[in-house]
């Protein structure tokens, strides 16, 4: 069940918040379960060790070192995590590599933090402030969107979930 507060209050994760040290498949999936779990639903995972071990399969994410993952890995899962509730993986890397065309790995994986939380926010509070302006790059235009979408989905499960409607026949 999506609760108002949780996702208005919502805190990604920064780079230097994600851990630096190495990691096993287990400790990958319980750090980013811990901290998005909100936006999987009630009956479905938002990541799994199959998960993962797919998007490495696919090369959305890079092989790890003798089974170990470090903070890299988690910058590009936790996006991943988001952006497949409404797209493939393939417009997901084109995505992520939009956001690498302009920012280093840090400063790229930040970004997407701070938009996120701002399109939750905005969405979930209704505001008019525009989130894409005319001075973003297409590049910005895109993720911004996407995040738009995400925010969006997440907004119609939230009003699904908690409004009452009673269908009467008159």
């Amino acid at each position: 069940m999506i609760i108002y507060d949780d996702i208005v209050n919502f805190h990604c994760p920064r780079w230097n918040e994600l851990p630096d040290i190495d990691l096993y498949m287990d400790q990958v999936v319980s750090i980013i379960e811990k901290n998005f779990s909100l936006f999987s639903g009630d009956k479905n995972k938002i990541i799994t060790a199959a998960m993962v071990n797919n998007y490495v399969k696919q090369k959305v994410v890079k092989p790890p070192k003798n089974k170990k993952y470090d903070r890299v890995h988690l910058a590009y899962l936790i996006p991943v995590c988001i952006f497949k509730q409404i797209m493939g993986i393939q417009d997901i890397c084109k995505c992520i590599s939009f956001l690498l065309s302009d920012y280093d790995i840090p400063r790229a994986y930040d970004t997407f933090c701070g938009l996120l939380e701002q399109g939750l926010k905005n969405t979930f509070t209704c505001c008019e402030t525009p989130y894409i302006s005319d001075s973003d790059t297409t590049h910005m235009r895109l993720v911004k969107s996407v995040i738009i979408s995400f925010s969006s989905l997440q907004y119609s499960k939230y009003l699904l979930e908690n409004t009452d409607i009673s269908l009467q026949k008159k």
